[in-house]
């Protein structure tokens, strides 16, 4: 009976989330120029005129988009589609990958919570931004889950006690982290994080070891991270190596190589973007091309201080006015900051027991959020498609946190009753229902969610 209704209420909620996300379409994202749309269906179309020798090669999406989605939107593309049919094809097929994905994200999520914590996260994810973003014709969603995945698979390599089971669990983080790099080029900072970080805890296993074990841990850790490199790098290798061969390094991207060292974009439209940087090195000289060494060379402290704190402002409007996930990141935080304070000890004591783990967490998350903030004013769109990659891992590690730790069974007393994380997360259920109840639909039909 229980399986039943929840498979009903599951089919309900898909019927409304693809409904819902296609009105949207219809009503709110009625342009392909914004959002960068028009760029993902003309790289599409690309990738299907060259896999059917129409065309000869072309460098898919000027090294500012990547080729992951626009090769999904080309499996479906026909030269029979004009422009517009093509668009408005491609938002429904952005729906439809939406809802496989939330279905994939919800056998990850059963499989590493308890059900009511993965049905809650799952739910926030859904309708926080998920169906915001569904009738777009852009890589985000694909992005945000191959990225999670990822994030999850470093998670438990980090965990994980030196093993043959570390060897596979490296294979399959290089293969995700190749998979989300190859979706949008954001992920490099991250991947150095993580490497270095485990790298790390190699090369300083638990001291409770016997030396013999030791030195076993460190070469199942190294051999793993090993591994890590060896498939991330065998699935770029096409990519990397053509970015070798025509802009003469591996890791080239016009973003991170270039725009994000200019002020804002109204600078960056008209620098090394008018010179054919995403067909070549661009033709200026070298003391008029953007770098990290030049632009902290000629800024201040201060200056810097100023944009990351624009940056900082645009993520606080973007999730108040837009999205709808702002509420549960307070709760889920107001939690966090509640059983930091009151059970600092054995906080303490857990962020002891797992060092690195915390340690990649913590510099994972704070690198990302200042480096979003100091990306604000190239980005044209704002904050919101950066920021919300990292709500999913966010949102993890604290379920995971009061649901499977050593806090699970806490309580607290209030008003002369005694509450805990079950009452928790029966709150956030409670609300999910409320939103998804009155709010979505209307929220939805009126907010841009390209951005």
């Amino acid at each position: 009976m229980r399986v039943a209704l929840a498979l009903t209420l599951g089919m309900a909620l898909s019927v409304f989330f693809v409904r819902a996300a296609s009105e949207h379409g219809r009503r709110v994202n009625i342009s392909k120029a914004r959002g960068d749309q028009s760029g993902y269906l003309y790289d599409a179309k690309n990738i299907y005129d060259n896999a059917n020798g129409k065309t000869p090669p072309v460098l898919i999406g000027e090294r500012n988009r990547m080729p992951m989605y626009p090769a999904y939107l080309a499996l479906f593309y026909h030269p029979s589609l004009d422009d517009w049919a093509f668009f408005e094809y491609g938002k429904q097929l952005n729906i439809y990958l939406a809802v496989g994905l939330l279905a994939l994200l919800g056998a990850v999520l059963w499989a590493h919570l308890p059900p009511l914590p993965a049905v809650n996260l799952l739910g926030i994810a859904a309708f926080g931004w998920f169906i915001y973003k569904a009738g777009y014709t852009q890589s985000e969603l694909l992005f945000y889950t191959f990225f999670f995945l990822a994030f999850l698979a470093c998670w438990h390599l980090l965990r994980a006690t030196p093993s043959r089971r570390q060897i596979e669990l490296g294979a399959l983080a290089g293969l995700l982290c190749a998979l989300a790099y190859l979706t949008k080029a954001s992920n490099p900072p991250f991947m150095a994080l993580f490497a270095g970080v485990f790298g790390l805890q190699a090369l300083w296993p638990s001291g409770s070891y016997p030396s013999g074990r030791r030195l076993a841990s460190t070469g199942w850790s190294l051999g793993a991270l090993a591994v890590f490199i060896l498939v991330l790098l065998a699935v770029l290798s096409p990519y990397l190596t053509t970015n070798r061969q025509v802009f003469g390094r591996y890791f080239y991207n016009v973003n991170s190589t270039f725009y994000a060292w200019y002020d804002d974009w109204a600078e960056a439209s008209v620098g090394v973007r008018l010179h054919g940087d995403g067909h070549r090195w661009p033709d200026v000289p070298a003391v008029e091309i953007p770098s990290a060494e030049r632009y902290w060379r000629e800024h201040s402290i201060g200056q810097i201080a100023i944009r990351v704190w624009s940056g900082i402002e645009d993520m606080a409007i973007v999730s108040w006015r837009t999205y709808d996930y702002l509420g549960y990141f307070v709760l889920y935080t107001g939690m966090l900051i509640l059983l930091a304070t009151t059970r600092w000890r054995s906080m303490r004591r857990l962020l002891s027991d797992h060092a690195w783990l915390a340690l990649f967490l913590v510099g994972y998350f704070t690198m990302y959020f200042f480096a979003t903030a100091f990306y604000f004013p190239i980005s044209g769109t704002g904050t919101g498609r950066f920021l919300i990659t990292h709500l999913l891992p966010y949102f993890f590690v604290l379920s995971h946190l009061f649901s499977k730790s050593r806090f699970s069974a806490e309580t607290w007393t209030l008003g002369g009753f005694r509450i805990g994380f079950p009452h928790f997360h029966l709150l956030v259920l409670v609300l999910l229902v409320f939103d998804v109840s009155f709010r979505t639909y209307p929220r939805l039909m009126t907010t841009y969610g390209g951005f």
